[in-house]
């Protein structure tokens, strides 16, 4: 100490006399009074700085309050609530199950699959600690490190220099986790601006976080809160968004595991997923210079889109880095899984995107949640806090075919269409034993267009005739051999002074005018001949068959046998319905494709109607409360067993000698169809069943233009300017289903009964 002593005053001694008198602090030194002025004062500011700090730390750590930083309290005033981390609530889903228990949907606000931080891979738990907060285990809940390097790094580089590393804003995870569970409570935490008064804020929480739980426990909170982007909240749903994996019972890769953590700082920067621009829409008619101007502005939204991908790629490196420097992985492996430009394509994208939902049940699973909504359930139940485990009827192996084929044939008939002139359409399988929903579309592609046509009310044409021909058997008891009139009439119209005059459909081989087998009525879809029918039978006797197999008509509404609804669209009420006019005989009345299939299902059933069903049962959240269960289905007697197997015969022959006798010719399972052509015609349809299922389709422009389809037509029949119909643009597509449906398993056969009636029909209809 002497020696520094000396050393100092040999050091005074050389300062010149001039300086010395000059400045102040050299004043000091020769005037013993203004030295120990200064100690006193220097002490003075010592204790007073003291006082302050000890007293801020009281107050805040204790309080929760200090001067114009505010106090820890919500938007209301209220003090935060540290133990709101410990029972913290996580939104739930509600998840929807095909009949083998496979998960095909979920209802949701946040995707949020808590996990235990046992469950979490350590990998990747270093890999967040590694880009998040390399010190996590050494501080307690600020890192002062952190913080330092932070003010040099940013002060440096606002004067121009950038000798140091810029950085963020130094959180801590525990800062973060203060952030992301007081978001709701803090207003400066919800806009996130970055601002000192707000991460002073979150450096105190994160304090008396640290103080009430422990590393792990902060920890798995972190790791479930925060979000990764594309709808995922937390490790466990990332994990599950990007690379479908379940963290809990399958591993990670040091890609995954990096990958993932490196999106936490920046979802919509470091996203690892290349977005690429749509391609320029251009119009006919466009000039060259708005074409160019198109272009240009594609390949900027490219270009910008690269870049940031690069951004994203750059992260992800670091992370990787950060993982090598403290272990979590050898100079090796960090060498295997960095992500090399040089080579690798620009556009190259580090994950892949797996849907949260199974397409191919979109239309199937909002069908299943507005039946929840109309029927006691609500929205917050549902997608936030009910965590229901909702079971349908639907067969995954079933809807998969269905849906392959379905879009392969609207490919067939969109062909060389534009966008706007493209037919959309829909299915429905039904099980003939239980009612069962199979497998059902109201679209082919649920992303682009929620409007569900299955539900769509359109004129089904002659689907409906059936109804008249049954109704015919039932109540005048007709027979296959009876004669009914194919004759032209005229009535007035539905309009003052209009006169309707009804025509059949024109073929190449039209059925004679005059009278007619009565079977032949159906099996050749003859409009003059069932309208004849028609006005002989009276209407009323057709709608009231028709209400009882549950065909009424009522836009957004499906109900059962007794007018109870079965299924209604929300903010839908019971209006419109049948026509009771002559043209609905032949399907003029608009319908919804549900309601007519599974009318046809009684056909099938011997004459048993059996309501719908497409909710089997719903549990809560752990599965061990069952809060709804279908009914055990019950049959009600609407139709003969008669009259129903002579329908089943008739359609039979439908397929061998009426509409359908081409697209179903040589097909080896036994099959009943009814074809529907609407006028225009509009709409096409087709109902075709086995002993087994029913299933129906329906395809038609959305705008109801009229349907032209001369290249498809050309494909099937040779001629452009062949008339579109039911059988020709629908049958293929029942065909394939059918065909692949029985593939691997066991073709089955229609009653002795039905056969004998069909082989009745076609002996004395040879063709």
């Amino acid at each position: 100490m002497n020696l520094f002593w000396r050393k100092s005053r040999e050091l005074f001694d050389l300062i010149p006399k001039q300086l010395k008198t000059d400045y102040w602090i050299f004043t000091i030194k020769r005037r013993p009074w203004l030295k120990k002025l200064f100690a006193v004062l220097f002490l003075l500011f010592l204790f007073m700085g003291a006082t302050v700090v000890s007293g801020y730390w009281y107050v805040y750590y204790f309080k929760g309050c200090f001067f114009n930083l505010g106090c820890l309290n919500d938007d209301q005033g209220q003090p935060l609530d540290i133990e709101k981390i410990a029972q913290f609530k996580f939104k739930k889903a509600s998840y929807v199950y095909a009949n083998n228990k496979k998960e095909i949907g979920k209802y949701f606000d946040e995707i949020r699959d808590r996990a235990r931080l046992n469950e979490v891979p350590q990998l990747l738990q270093d890999a967040f600690i590694a880009a998040e907060d390399k010190r996590f285990y050494q501080h307690s809940g600020i890192d002062v490190y952190a913080i330092a390097s932070a003010l040099i790094g940013n002060t440096t580089h606002e004067f121009g220099f950038k000798f140091w590393t810029r950085s963020g804003g130094a959180s801590t995870i525990t800062q973060q986790l203060s952030r992301l569970a007081f978001a709701d409570e803090v207003p400066d935490f919800k806009t996130r601006a970055r601002t000192y008064n707000r991460k002073l804020k979150e450096a105190r929480l994160a304090i008396r976080i640290e103080k009430r739980y422990s590393k792990k426990e902060i920890l798995e909170t972190y790791l479930n809160l925060i979000w990764l982007g594309h709808g995922a909240n937390g490790v466990v749903p990332g994990a599950k968004r990007y690379w479908g994996k379940n963290i809990r019972k399958e591993r990670l890769s040091i890609k995954e595991a990096a990958m993932l953590a490196s999106i936490n700082k920046n979802p919509a920067l470091y996203d690892p997923i290349f977005h690429k621009p749509p391609e320029p829409k251009i119009e006919e008619g466009t000039s060259p210079e708005a074409i160019a101007k198109l272009q240009e502005e594609y390949e900027a939204a490219k270009i910008k889109e690269v870049i940031r991908l690069a951004t994203a790629k750059d992260r992800y490196n670091f992370v990787l880095k950060q993982m090598k420097y403290r272990g979590s992985i050898s100079q090796k492996e960090y060498e295997e899984n960095l992500f090399q430009k040089d080579k690798n394509p620009d556009t190259e994208a580090l994950a892949k995107l797996e849907s949260w939902k199974n397409p191919e049940y979109g239309y199937g699973n909002r069908m299943v949640k507005e039946m929840l909504l109309t029927s006691g359930h609500n929205e917050d139940e549902i997608s936030q806090n009910g965590g229901l485990r909702i079971y349908t009827t639907f067969v995954p192996s079933i809807q998969k075919i269905t849906s392959e084929e379905f879009e392969k044939h609207l490919a067939l008939l969109n062909e060389g269409k534009e966008q706007k002139d493209r037919l959309n359409g829909a299915f429905i399988v039904i099980e003939v034993k239980t009612g069962n929903i199979l497998a059902l579309s109201g679209g082919n592609n649920f992303d682009e267009s929620q409007y569900n046509r299955a539900m769509a009310s359109r004129s089904p044409g002659s689907g409906f005739k059936p109804f008249t021909y049954a109704a015919a058997m039932e109540y005048s008891h007709k027979d296959f051999f009876d004669k009914i009139c194919n004759c032209s009439f005229s009535m007035r119209g539905s309009g003052p002074g209009k006169i309707w005059t009804p025509k059949n459909f024109q073929e190449e081989n039209p059925v004679p005018i005059g009278y007619i087998p009565f079977s032949t009525g159906l099996i050749r879809s003859v409009n003059l001949a069932t309208l004849n029918e028609a006005r002989s039978l009276g209407m009323g006797p057709i709608l009231k068959l028709a209400n009882s197999m549950g065909v009424w008509g009522n836009p957004g509404i499906v109900r059962d046998s007794d007018g109870k609804i079965w299924f209604k669209k929300p903010h839908y009420e019971i209006r419109g319905g049948l026509v009771p006019l002559l043209p609905t005989a032949i399907g003029a009345s608009d319908v919804n494709l549900i309601e007519l299939a599974n009318a046809y299902t009684v056909f099938f059933r011997g004459g048993n109607y059996i309501k719908p069903t497409l909710i089997r049962e719903i549990k809560n959240t752990y599965g061990d409360d069952l809060l709804y269960k279908a009914d055990t289905p019950n049959e009600k007697r609407v139709l003969s067993k008669k009259t129903a197997n002579k329908m089943l015969a008739l359609m039979r022959a439908v397929t061998k000698i009426g509409t359908a006798k081409i697209s179903m010719r040589g097909i080896e399972q036994q099959v009943a169809c009814k074809t529907g052509t609407s006028d225009g015609p509009r709409d096409v349809s087709m109902w075709c069943g086995t002993p087994e299922f029913v299933i129906a389709v329906r395809f038609g422009m959305d705008d109801y233009r009229i349907i032209e389809l001369p290249a498809y037509m050309k494909k099937m029949t040779g001629r452009s300017d062949m008339q579109v119909s039911g059988g020709w643009a629908a049958g293929r597509f029942i065909r394939n289903v059918i065909v692949r449906y029985y593939k691997d398993r066991q073709k089955v056969k229609f009653s002795p009964s039905v056969e004998s009636e069909l082989k009745r029909l076609l002996d004395s209809n040879p063709q």
